[in-house]
């Protein structure tokens, strides 16, 4: 099928699936906003429509990030710090201030909720809140959209990826998953590289992925099981799909059961050909997040 394909953008890693999403989300609103699929290889890749260049893609993003960065959605100024976990008061506040805010709107929705707090009650974050300790999540998107360059992105849309950059991660990598045990030295005394393009991406990405509010728990599209140790699932599709239609097949996606098999006679006419899914696990010192390994828990074969 033609299309501009985005070789470095592999439907297998959380983060390459993320920034594909953040893809569409950059041209929202444009005259051509690109339909998206994935390519039948091994590890699949992203394409979108060939009408839409590489070239394009970064010129557009770039301009996107620095649109968002400035929105009230990641500048909140709400909490110093530059986190999401705002005290209660300030969750309503900080989902008003961002929702006529023009780019970026949508990523409140999917950080907090009103009325999910922790023990400490403060704003209980989405699943794919991965950070912890002296990382403040938004400071660190911030940190993101700001530091990525043009030569960044290309070299995340179209791969391999390089690791050189010191730009901060949301540790969205499957990469990230090292265990200590595993290494030959302590990971912590190095400085970690990171893709910043991919990141950057993913940011816009994960505004696909809302988060609704429940007594203990914010519940978040997508993700399952519990907070230290839950789940992530996600579809991998081959039929060119539109943004509005992307965000109808993340919505009816599960990996769990028994609604995976109810579902699984469906997948095929949607245009889903496997159904991907990845541990998520924090740390017991510090609650830092990772996701684990990805595995096919249903295929078209």
């Amino acid at each position: 099928m033609n299309g501009t394909h985005l070789t470095g953008l592999e439907g297998t890693n959380p983060l390459g699936f993320f920034a594909a999403l953040g893809v569409q989300v950059a041209f929202e609103g444009r005259s051509e906003v690109p339909h998206l699929w994935w390519s039948e290889d091994v590890i699949p890749h992203a394409v979108v429509d060939g009408s839409i260049s590489t070239e394009q893609v970064v010129e557009q993003a770039m301009e996107v990030f620095a649109e968002w960065s400035q929105s009230p959605a990641i500048a909140t100024g709400l909490d110093p710090t530059g986190d999401v976990k705002f005290n209660e008061d300030d969750i309503r506040a900080y989902l008003d201030r961002a929702r006529f805010a023009g780019p970026g709107a949508g990523l409140a929705a999917c950080l907090v909720a009103e009325g999910s707090l922790d023990n400490s009650q403060a704003a209980k974050p989405t699943d794919l809140y991965f950070t912890a300790g002296q990382q403040k999540f938004l400071k660190m998107v911030v940190d993101v959209l700001t530091g990525v360059t043009a030569e960044d992105l290309a070299i995340g849309l179209t791969g391999p990826w390089a690791y050189q950059s010191e730009l901060s991660s949301l540790m969205w990598d499957v990469a990230d998953d090292s265990n200590y045990a595993l290494s030959a030295s302590n990971p912590s005394k190095g400085k970690k590289l990171t893709n910043p393009g991919p990141e950057a991406l993913a940011v816009l990405g994960i505004s696909n992925y809302p988060v609704f509010g429940s007594a203990g728990r914010t519940l978040t599209q997508g993700a399952s099981g519990g907070w230290k140790r839950g789940s992530f699932t996600w579809p991998i599709w081959t039929k060119p799909a539109s943004h509005r239609a992307v965000t109808s097949l993340l919505a009816h996606t599960t990996g769990v059961q028994p609604e995976l098999s109810k579902r699984a006679d469906l997948y095929p006419s949607w245009g889903i050909t496997r159904v991907m899914q990845s541990a998520i696990r924090r740390s017991d010192q510090g609650g830092y997040g990772t996701f684990g390994p990805p595995e096919v828990v249903w295929s078209r074969e």
